[in-house]
């Protein structure tokens, strides 16, 4: 992509559901329609508002992370102050530690998601989790690097 790397993670912080339609669709149908994701509405407000938190924020890269615990009851672990240093330094057993970024550089955007097990059920757990969602994630995470890319070009074009 031909754009500074400000405007591109600015996309990616700013893309909202009607910008990616189809990942809105997958989202309404996994949920049964009970969580509402209007077309104006922030992506990544769907983590920020679940208990996620902003880990990283520079020019060229955006991290979101959450902690969830192993338990029905409360399942996100609340961060305070200083999340970054909370998620990092995070090692209760029964939690899984999940963060994801975006990452702009040398022209192209990527994403990735990172996943930290504190012991061995957490890691069993989630790896029969990641085997009935991988496939979708990677769908998923190919529509939604798409609708950066659109919105960047968008703005790009409104501006010159």
């Amino acid at each position: 992509m031909d754009a500074p790397a400000a405007a591109v993670i600015d996309a990616a912080d700013g893309l909202t559901w009607g910008e990616v339609p189809s990942f809105r669709l997958v989202m309404l149908l996994a949920g049964l329609g009970r969580t509402p994701f209007p077309k104006d509405g922030r992506v990544l407000d769907m983590f920020l508002d679940n208990g996620f938190r902003m880990l990283h924020r520079s020019e060229s890269q955006l991290v979101i992370g959450g902690i969830q615990r192993i338990s029905r009851k409360q399942p996100i672990v609340p961060m305070g102050d200083d999340p970054a240093k909370e998620f990092r330094d995070f090692e209760a057993p029964a939690h899984i530690l999940t963060s994801f970024d975006f990452r702009f550089s040398d022209g192209v955007l990527t994403t990735e998601t990172r996943v930290r097990c504190t012991d061995r059920r957490a890691r069993r757990l989630f790896a029969a989790y990641w085997l009935l969602i991988r496939a979708g994630s990677g769908g998923i995470r190919r529509v939604w690097l798409r609708g950066v890319r659109r919105r960047v070009r968008a703005r790009a074009a409104e501006a010159g």
